[in-house]
């Protein structure tokens, strides 16, 4: 008996039935990826808190400040950058000298970054890899000087952030310029200044005093008016509270 094939007509059905299923997956396939790179972040934050934690154990409550002069550089509390003229994108780092390290070692290199973080588009690079894509509280860090944990008290503590989601916008180093504005990775957040990247379906995760990580919307049109697209804005003054209160 001669095999019967499809008919052209019958192929092309088969087709648009398969092209249908696939446009209805689709957003549902794209949610899930959302939700696990959410849910990767959560656990990085989660591991950054743990390491800050036992930091502040052992250095008597203070945090790390942002930077210190070293001899031959500048220590960031993410790693030590040496004196030298190299081009954005080539500079060097050391992340054994992290302020984290000792709490983290092998693992500080899987928590740095954020999955959802977008390394390609606009992006610029300042190091010669990826770096660090979570910002500290600036009012808790300091740039010399880091505060005391004791000084966050009483409610504060649960609405007071110690990372969060962070990146920034770059126009004045090149390639990046205000006609060509690029997104970079960035390391502290600041009240009222776009450092944040609400990158989870318009929300950031962020990292509060009482070691609880929770998702929040940006402040309403605070999103960069150059690079709309990137997400990067500040929180709302009613969700967060940056600088703790003084003894």
């Amino acid at each position: 008996m001669k095999a019967q094939g499809f008919t052209l007509v019958e192929l092309m059905v088969c087709v648009a039935i398969a092209g249908t299923l696939l446009a209805l997956l689709m957003p549902a396939f794209g949610l899930a990826l959302e939700t696990v790179d959410r849910t990767a972040c959560v656990s990085n934050l989660r591991q950054l808190g743990l390491a800050t934690q036992q930091y502040l154990k052992d250095n008597d409550g203070w945090f790390f400040p942002l930077r210190t002069s070293e001899p031959g550089g500048t220590l960031w509390y993410f790693g030590f950058e040496p004196n030298n003229t190299a081009a954005e994108g080539s500079r060097t780092l050391d992340r054994t000298r992290s302020k984290l390290y000792p709490y983290l070692r092998n693992d500080l290199a899987s928590v740095e970054i954020c999955p959802a973080f977008c390394y390609a588009g606009p992006y610029k690079a300042k190091y010669d890899s990826k770096w660090w894509t979570y910002g500290i509280n600036y009012e808790l860090s300091g740039s010399q000087k880091g505060r005391n944990i004791s000084q966050v008290r009483g409610r504060d503590v649960c609405r007071t952030p110690v990372f969060a989601d962070a990146a920034q916008v770059n126009t004045w180093q090149a390639p990046a310029s205000p006609s060509n504005p690029m997104v970079e990775e960035w390391f502290y957040i600041q009240p009222g200044n776009r450092m944040v990247q609400f990158r989870h379906g318009d929300l950031a995760n962020v990292l509060m005093a009482d070691w609880h990580i929770e998702a929040l919307p940006p402040a309403k049109g605070s999103y960069h008016p150059l690079l709309p697209e990137a997400r990067i804005g500040y929180f709302d003054s009613k969700d967060v509270l940056f600088r703790p209160q003084g003894r």
